[in-house]
């Protein structure tokens, strides 16, 4: 008598454990809701661990009991990975904060830099451009090569003497 109450308690929990241990394992998969599925997965932890040692005594049929602590076991460590990804992506978002900043900071300089006529003349020559780039054979393509590489150096030469005047103005400062 002692023996079949064991038995039923044991497949009880067993499938309980496992029944928890399939939800777990859902919820696992679910950004931000996988960390709350710890729970469960604990709970059939412990269901069919507790149904396990009760069968192992009797030498019942526990394969139900034995998947279920599988996946509840999987589902947990699926949970714990939710935490440490969710802390790397935090991570990134302070770094994506910066970046803004940083093209914040490159647009305001833009707008204090150029004028609303430079702009329009830079728009301008754009469309010039890009007119021009379906006429664009081999002949001409070493000449438009030196062309930018011309306007390269010219540039180079204008951050270079901005740098200075930036670096003078924040020596000064101190």
């Amino acid at each position: 008598m002692e023996e079949i109450k064991t038995s039923k308690t044991a497949q009880g929990l067993g499938i309980a454990g496992f029944v928890l241990a399939l939800i777990a394992v859902f919820l696992s998969f679910i950004p931000f809701v996988g960390i709350a599925a710890m729970v469960p997965a604990i709970i059939a932890i412990i269901f069919t661990a507790i149904a396990l040692s009760k069968t192992a005594k009797f030498d019942q049929i526990r394969g139900l009991i034995i998947a279920g602590l599988i996946i509840s076991v999987i589902a947990f460590a699926i949970s714990i990975s939710q935490i440490f990804i969710g802390k790397k992506l935090s991570h990134l978002g302070k770094k994506v904060d910066k970046i803004e900043a940083f093209g914040k900071e490159i647009q305001k300089g833009m707008d204090d830099e150029f004028t609303k006529d430079d702009m329009e003349e830079l728009e301008k020559a754009m469309e010039e451009l890009e007119g021009e780039i379906e006429s664009i054979t081999e002949e001409n393509a070493e000449e438009i090569g030196r062309a930018a590489g011309k306007a390269l150096k010219e540039f180079t030469k204008e951050v270079k003497k901005a740098k200075e005047v930036l670096t003078d103005s924040t020596t000064e400062d101190n």
